[in-house]
């Protein structure tokens, strides 16, 4: 398919992978492009690489789950695959400036 197509494709892709465990080289095989192709238009079409709007999904994934549940920050972290919450509250107060605990209390 067109490039514009298959960065559709691949947007939604990531968007059904934010709670999973799917990694940029398996969407590219889905696509089926190379992993190099897949990120060169990935980033040129959207600005950002593949895994950084996968990130930024999960940060605002994340922002939704504390501003309307009370599922812990651990929990969360695990939920959205941060890997652990110390890395999952960096990147959120890099992304907001706060930690997940003070963004809940806003």
């Amino acid at each position: 398919g067109s490039a514009p197509v298959l960065m559709t494709r691949a947007k939604h892709y990531i968007e059904q992978a934010v709670e999973s465990d799917v990694k940029m080289p398996q969407i590219a095989k889905r696509l089926n492009i190379s992993y190099s192709a897949f990120r060169h238009l990935f980033k040129l079409y959207t600005g950002i690489s593949p895994a950084r709007y996968l990130t930024d999904l999960r940060l605002y994934r994340a922002k939704e789950l504390l501003r309307r549940s009370d599922i812990s920050v651990k929990e969360i972290s695990y939920i959205l695959r941060f890997g652990s919450p110390e890395y999952f509250t960096t990147m959120f107060k890099r992304n907001t400036g706060l930690t997940p605990s003070q963004y809940r209390k806003i």
